[in-house]
């Protein structure tokens, strides 16, 4: 059998990267695997063999993770993508990200993109995100600046961009590849459907990778995280536990809360905590 990575699910179809040979293949599932409820997602390292000149999936190998919404398995890399202007940078947006990801324990950089219109905030975001471990690199996807350290981030690695609408996560890609768009279109065409818009999720192999835009972040629920489990997702957090008075602390309403005084002292960013209790008033 040969081994390929699921690129798109479309129904009961499948397209296939097929590394060995360079090329994108059309395959389908063998039928025991629907009757044994195995699902295949994006990302999905799969064995396949050809019958009849068809590719016909046999086995899914097993995965190192499943992101959360939608579902795009083995994944290497968030990337969040901002925009300074817009739309303007949305914190909150940014912060219940960052603890999905901590909670799911994927690796997060952050894009800033639309350097060309307005850089007053682009500090900011360093000075806050940086210190916590979360790289920060800066884009124009509109005139190419910064694509070069985009491209350094991405390359090797199976990596998911996620931002809200208008922040140029499309604009990003096709600064990587050009041809991206066009080449959608023709495997769009293969399947029967309509040219690639960002309403299912398809992986682009570039540079020994693969990469893809994500559609339906808008509405990012936080309740896959456990109420207790939500200040371990705040990394600046974690090694002020140990000076709350409560175990159980959840840096609220507790008196003697170790992370309160360290928003008083300006050593953990105020509007961060604002986020924090945001998203643990969503969990409650």
């Amino acid at each position: 059998m040969d081994n390929g990575t699921v690129l798109r699910a479309s129904g009961g179809e499948f397209l296939l990267w097929h590394e060995e040979e360079q090329e994108i293949l059309t395959a389908v599932a063998r039928g025991r695997l629907k009757k044994e409820g195995v699902k295949i997602h994006p990302g999905d390292h799969v064995q396949f063999v050809i019958e009849d000149g068809q590719p016909v999936v046999e086995k899914v190998l097993g995965r190192k993770n499943l992101l959360f919404r939608p579902k795009v398995a083995n994944v290497d890399l968030l990337i969040v993508v901002l925009s300074l202007e817009n739309p303007p940078p949305d914190y909150f947006y940014l912060d219940k990200v960052i603890a999905l990801a901590e909670w799911f324990q994927l690796p997060v950089k952050i894009c800033v993109n639309k350097i060309d219109l307005d850089g007053l905030e682009m500090e900011r975001i360093r000075k806050i995100y940086e210190p916590l471990g979360y790289e920060v690199f800066f884009t124009s996807a509109l005139h190419g600046e910064g694509i070069e350290k985009f491209k350094e981030s991405v390359a090797g690695k199976t990596v998911v961009l996620i931002g809200l609408t208008g922040v140029g996560k499309s604009t990003l890609l096709n600064q990587i590849n050009p041809e991206w768009e066009l080449a959608t279109g023709e495997v769009s065409r293969k399947l029967g459907r309509g040219r690639h818009t960002t309403k299912q999720v398809q992986l682009f192999p570039w540079e020994g990778g693969l990469i893809t835009d994500t559609p339906g972040f808008s509405q990012l629920k936080v309740n896959l995280i456990p109420k207790n489990s939500l200040p371990f997702t705040f990394v600046e957090f974690i090694p002020l536990l140990e000076k709350c008075r409560f175990s159980s602390c959840l840096h609220n309403k507790e008196p003697g809360c170790g992370v309160k005084q360290a928003v008083e002292e300006s050593i953990v960013d105020g509007k961060r905590y604002e986020n924090y209790l945001r998203l643990l008033k969503e969990l409650e």
